[in-house]
């Protein structure tokens, strides 16, 4: 297998994250002021430290996230780890496939399903071609993504009222910090960079940057777009643009989200495939179908809803994967074995599993 180099494994992280999640951060916070800056750090930070476990048990022991769990927890936990993933891969590629139909056209005057399944094609044939292909993609996606968003956050920076930013509902607190952590999981990609750098220094770099990035802008586009829009903030934030800036702001509301959604797409079908191949023993365009034609069939079945696609994945799929049950096999591991990559103190841990137990919780008692 050929190998990723630090960047496009980066790149892989980081456009695995900045994709459905940044889309719809402003809107979940539009009521926390400068609260929800805090949130999107906060939240990084936690995450972070989850991913950094996911490296270390990937470095204990290479394999994919589902194979970890099931050395670490037993069967109950590697069946637990793959029905989470599956859940917030699903609805994330469902949310990808139903937002590039809506975005592809407006900007073409298209009918959705065929610019969805355009979209689908394209995507699911790199997620085909292998992790370097991926890399490869991502990296090239980035830019792209990364300078549409700054160039959004500069024309908006300069119409942010700061009474916007100094009202706080307290309850949008806690109501954000579910987009919040949605916009941040990424872990199961962590094993597969792993095993492309195949060394563990460069992949905590590669970790590192790939949350660095995220949170910083992150945290500019909330302060942005809240900042000028505040209680009207949209639910996909840059249509804003076509407001204040007509064609140009409409071209660039349009392919800002195309470019989050299309390096999301990659990232989660990659990761996905590679941990259906190892659960099930199955070979690679077997594992690929499994991934790619599900999301599709359900999104023709009628589950069309981007929003409501997201709210899945993220309740019932990243609050497992990306913090409960990686803090689980961190801690466990950590008994028996000294770090070899990561070592971070048992009260840190723990501290952050209990945060994500508790944010879990309060998320299935709103539910009732």
């Amino acid at each position: 297998m050929k190998r990723l180099t630090l960047a496009e494994a980066s790149a892989i992280l980081i456009g695995t994250q900045i994709g459905a999640g940044v889309l719809g951060l402003p809107y979940a916070l539009k009521d926390t002021g400068f609260g929800g800056i805090v949130i999107i750090i906060a939240v990084g930070i936690l995450t972070l430290l989850t991913a950094l476990f996911v490296l270390e048990l990937a470095v204990q022991k290479e394999g994919t996230l589902t194979s970890l769990a099931r050395d670490t927890l037993g069967e109950a936990g590697g069946w637990m780890m793959l029905a989470s993933i599956s859940v917030l891969s699903y609805g994330a590629l469902i949310a990808y496939i139903a937002g590039s139909g809506d975005i592809l056209s407006s900007l073409l005057g298209i009918n959705k399903p065929i610019c969805a399944v355009v979209f689908w094609a394209i995507m699911s044939g790199i997620v085909l071609r292998g992790l370097k292909a991926s890399g490869e993609a991502e990296l090239m996606l980035n830019f792209l993504l990364l300078g549409a968003l700054t160039v959004a956050v500069i024309l908006m920076l300069p119409r942010v009222d700061v009474e916007n930013l100094t009202t706080v509902d307290t309850s949008a607190l806690v109501s954000g910090v579910g987009v919040a952590i949605f916009a941040y999981v990424s872990h199961m990609v962590v094993p597969e960079m792993y095993k492309g750098l195949g060394s563990a220094e460069k992949t905590k770099k590669a970790v590192l940057i790939g949350y660095l990035v995220p949170m910083a802008f992150y945290a500019l586009f909330v302060l942005a777009f809240v900042g000028a829009l505040g209680g009207n903030t949209p639910q996909l934030a840059t249509s804003a643009l076509e407001e204040y800036y007509g064609g140009m702001g409409k071209v660039l509301g349009l392919v800002l989200p195309l470019a989050a959604i299309s390096t999301s797409y990659i990232g989660v079908g990659f990761a996905q495939m590679d941990n259906l191949r190892e659960a099930f023993k199955l070979d690679k365009r077997s594992a690929w179908l499994l991934t790619v034609v599900p999301p599709l069939l359900i999104y023709f079945a009628g589950l069309k809803s981007f929003v409501s696609a997201l709210w899945l994945a993220g309740t019932f799929g990243g609050l497992l994967y990306a913090g409960i049950l990686p803090v689980a096999m961190y801690v466990k591991t950590r008994k028996f074995h000294a770090p070899k990559c990561v070592g971070i103190p048992h009260g840190v841990a723990y501290f952050t599993g209990a945060i994500f137990f508790l944010i879990f919780v309060y998320s299935v008692v709103s539910l009732v």
